[in-house]
């Protein structure tokens, strides 16, 4: 067919296809991101949202990781590594965009997982080690660790002797998980060359803060092992809940935060925040402590955007959706740790239509609809028209994703001169 006076084919949107547009348009394919920006995970768990995604970061000096999802998300959603990339490299060509992108395969708990995530692409690799924390049956703790007993170390204005003691406690929690990051970088090097990929360690998902002492053991065994992360994710003091902002004490965040950044430069590494959407309160000191050298994952917060749209276009389908949620509740919660519970939420049948949109705002019904995700999009009728609405306000989709992430880069000092788009 013709388009403005020449012959163009029309091709589907199929994986074989965009396999082939990465080939040949190789900005359209995932990469290293780059050492000299901070980075933002924009997890897109419908496949629709980063063309929103891009065009809210015009502007901007931050590398997008515009392919994010996890294992647990994938089973959710019924969706595979191979679409995640596919949607982010039908986005990068529908904007125009040729400055880089990253894909996360996000918080891998398992050597098959990791090696799932490499055959398919994934150019950044996110070991969650909450199933190594701790295990039982190993070793003694090895002579080279407890080399450092003894020695001090000056962090951040603060003086620590390493002792046998810390060091034994140390390799008590995490000895069986130094394993498993050295296996997942042997295979991260097999599949993408030794330059060709970025390691994130996450520790976040366990009930303790991350220990000084712990976080500067990891730096030193890593340095050892010649196993060079891009960034690390530790524990940090108050709730990074789903959906809403940080609750606990910022004093306390503020100092913790200080100290694991200055480790992390120390190591050559970023700081990675896990669960940040919508953590306004802590963005400002994020931003400043780090000198701009974060990683910051979103993954929910689009989808709560979209369910903005539909309340806002379409309030009989959203009240459908909500019901679905208040039911899948407890369902839900087996997956993903939230304060809010069956006693918090109920039916809607009553509220005015002009308020709906507010639900969005409020702390519960926020983490209601953000944690029962997968039993709303693969219910057989609810998420097709979920799917058909969207897709048929994708400008008003566009436009309030363009919204919510400029208010998080702003309250993050991300800079706004400058981008990384074609002029």
């Amino acid at each position: 067919e013709k388009v403005d006076g020449r012959r163009v084919g029309v091709y589907p949107l199929t994986a074989e296809n965009a396999a082939v547009i990465r080939e040949v348009f190789p900005f359209a394919a995932p990469a290293r991101l780059p050492a000299h920006l901070p980075s933002f995970g924009c997890g897109d768990r419908l496949g629709l949202a980063n063309p929103g995604h891009l065009r809210a970061l015009r502007g901007f000096r931050v590398a997008p990781v515009l392919a994010q999802q996890s294992v647990r998300e994938l089973n959710l959603t019924g969706r595979s590594f191979t679409q995640v990339i596919d949607a982010a490299t039908w986005a990068v060509l529908q904007e125009g965009y040729e400055g880089g992108f990253g894909a996360d395969g996000d918080h891998l708990k398992t050597l098959a997982e990791v090696r799932m995530a490499l055959a398919a692409g994934m150019s950044m690799i996110t070991l969650d080690l909450s199933l190594c924390l701790g295990a039982t049956g190993l070793p003694s703790c090895p002579s080279v660790l407890l080399g450092w007993a003894g020695q001090s170390f000056n962090l951040n204005g603060r003086e620590v002797v390493l002792t046998e003691k810390t060091i034994e406690d140390f390799w008590r929690v995490y000895g069986a998980a130094l394993s498993f990051i050295r296996e997942a970088d042997v295979l991260c090097r097999e599949y993408r060359g030794a330059e060709g990929y970025d390691l994130e360690i996450s520790v976040d998902e366990t009930p303790e803060e991350t220990r000084l002492e712990d976080h500067l053991l990891f730096g030193l065994e890593m340095e050892r092992l010649g196993i060079r992360p891009f960034s690390l994710a530790p524990r940090f003091p108050g709730e990074f809940q789903k959906a809403v902002d940080y609750r606990g004490d910022l004093k306390r965040f503020e100092a913790a935060l200080s100290s694991h950044a200055f480790l992390a430069r120390r190591f050559g590494y970023r700081l990675s925040v896990h669960s940040g959407s919508d953590k306004f309160t802590v963005f400002p000191v994020v931003g400043r402590l780090t000198a701009g050298r974060f990683h910051l994952k979103t993954a929910g917060t689009s989808w709560l955007v979209a369910l903005g749209v539909v309340a806002v276009k379409d309030p009989a389908l959203f009240r459908r959706l909500y019901a679905k949620a208040v039911s899948s509740l407890a369902e839900a919660k087996k997956y993903y740790h939230i304060d809010t519970g069956p006693a918090d939420v109920g039916p809607i049948d009553a509220l005015p239509t002009a308020a709906l949109p507010e639900l969005l705002r409020d702390d519960r019904s926020r983490q209601l609809l953000h944690i029962t995700y997968g039993q709303l999009l693969t219910d057989p009728e609810l998420g097709p028209a979920f799917f058909r609405l969207l897709e048929g306000e994708e400008e008003a989709y566009y436009e309030a994703l363009g919204e919510h992430f400029r208010r998080h880069f702003r309250t993050l000092g991300i800079p706004e001169e400058g981008s990384p788009f074609p002029a």
